[in-house]
């Protein structure tokens, strides 16, 4: 088969769509000298400034918001969207933007998002704790953005629904501003957890601009967008995305994407952006301990430089291949796939196109009924469906798999209810090669990974 090098050029051309989506809007400054907008302490919430029914722009500057100064949303006051700009924390002292005497909801229908950051740095969005979501973003062509330079940012707790594009978007596009250029500007320590994120339009997680190789298309040229250092996407909740439930690019130095529940991906079925999860050009990084169940296309579609570490996942019922990689960026030292548990993938269940970097690994997966088992004709068998190579060029070390069309005979808990783990008697157990050099300390449920004579086969140490 011959390599198919059109995937990003043709998926990029589609996602250029989203740059259309930004939208201008009147923004009245509030007065720092007015008594219902000045930073004036409040009691409640320890909040330093409530943020009045009706307003739109929220200026820390103008307000004299400092280090570690709360600004509360109230329950019951009426909001439409929020522009918040210049709220500038320190990495000790972040500002906090939180919600004040129950849930706070946006309702931004008709408007270009319906939160958006600007000029900010070391800050923090957060609606609760435990698995309350005290904000909720509804509606708006984007739910929340981390835009125009803001870096060094905490969102957690926020359920985001019904935007006509992206849940949550984090990167700020290039333009003839040399500020938003790379090298100029790094967005830093952008960390995404705890968050509801359903019914997109688009992408449920935005992270990162796609062009990191090629660039950007301005009025004054091709442009490099900025990179992202410090991204950590986990204990999410993603439901119902029309396009990938989430997109990771443009972070050379790693991300990681753990602890995730995502269902129903890419319902839209637009072809390059029905996937579940991608690491884009750029984005090399971990994927673990996710659970991804349902969708239209691939579930972890991965483009990045061929060494992305993929550990203790469960995916079950992708609507194409369950892994699929290529190297795209530059070349490394290969893709790791280790003790995950595939199951009724819609083709293959990993497919690796990587034939440039130094040896793939495949270690102690499970992978049953792929469903391309039957329709591959000499020189290809059955069995290329669950792991599938380019070709002959393509470098791998494949031990220690379990690779079954009966699922019955890999003896899980309750596989009919999703429980994946495994009973006694199942030939997953102690099967599994040593894993001891890829500090793979525990398993999908965050118990200890080694338990017994040998580690298992899978996502679940028995």
């Amino acid at each position: 088969m011959n390599k198919v090098t059109s995937i990003t050029g043709r998926l990029c051309a589609v996602v250029a769509l989203s740059a259309l989506l930004q939208c201008s809007e009147d923004e009245v400054l509030q007065r720092a000298d007015d008594p219902a907008t000045s930073a004036s302490a409040t009691t409640d919430c320890g909040c330093t400034y409530t943020v009045p029914a009706g307003t739109h722009l929220v200026d820390g500057q103008a307000l004299a918001i400092k280090p570690g100064n709360v600004i509360c949303l109230k329950a019951g006051a009426a909001y439409a969207n929020l522009l918040f700009r210049n709220i500038r924390g320190t990495a000790a002292s972040p500002v906090i933007i939180r919600n004040c005497g129950g849930t706070v909801t946006l309702n931004a229908t008709g408007k270009p998002y319906a939160m958006k950051t600007e000029l900010s740095r070391y800050f923090r969005i957060t609606g609760g704790t435990g698995t309350t979501y005290g904000i909720r973003l509804n509606a708006g062509s984007q739910g929340l953005m981390l835009d125009k330079l803001s870096s060094d940012v905490e969102v957690d707790h926020l359920e985001i629904s019904n935007p006509g594009f992206a849940g949550i978007m984090a990167k700020t596009d290039p333009t003839c501003d040399d500020a938003t250029l790379r090298g100029n500007f790094v967005m830093r320590n952008v960390v995404l957890h705890d968050n509801y994120v359903h019914d997109t339009g688009g992408e449920g997680f935005y992270v990162g601009n796609t062009f990191y190789l090629s660039g950007m298309s301005t009025s004054c040229g091709i442009k490099l967008p900025h990179i992202i250092e410090g991204v950590k996407i986990y204990n999410n909740v993603i439901r119902n995305t029309g396009w990938e439930a989430i997109q990771v690019g443009s972070t050379p130095q790693g991300a990681q994407v753990f602890n995730n529940r995502i269902e129903n991906y890419g319902v839209k079925n637009v072809k390059f952006q029905n996937n579940g999860v991608q690491f884009g050009e750029g984005a090399p990084g971990k994927f673990y301990n996710n659970y991804i169940k349902g969708g239209k296309g691939i579930a972890l579609f991965i483009l990045g430089n061929g060494e992305n570490f993929v550990y203790n996942n469960v995916i079950v019922n992708a609507g194409q291949d369950a892994m699929f990689c290529d190297e795209r960026t530059a070349t490394g030292s290969g893709f790791r796939f280790i003790n995950n548990t595939i199951i009724n993938p819609g083709t293959n269940g990993i497919r690796i196109y990587a034939d440039l970097v130094s040896m793939n690994v495949v270690l102690n997966n499970v992978i049953v009924n792929p469903g391309s088992y039957s329709t591959y004709k000499y020189p290809r068998t059955g069995n290329d469906a669950y792991v599938y190579l380019l070709s002959k060029t393509v470098k791998a070390k494949i031990e220690n798999n379990y690779f079954t069309r009966d699922i019955a005979s890999v003896k899980f808990t309750n596989a009919p209810a999703g429980d994946y783990s495994v009973r006694a008697g199942s030939p997953l157990i102690d099967k599994g090669f040593n894993i001891a050099s890829y500090n793979i300390t525990v398993d999908y449920r965050q118990q200890p990974r080694l338990k017994g004579a040998a580690y298992d086969i899978g996502a679940y140490e028995y």
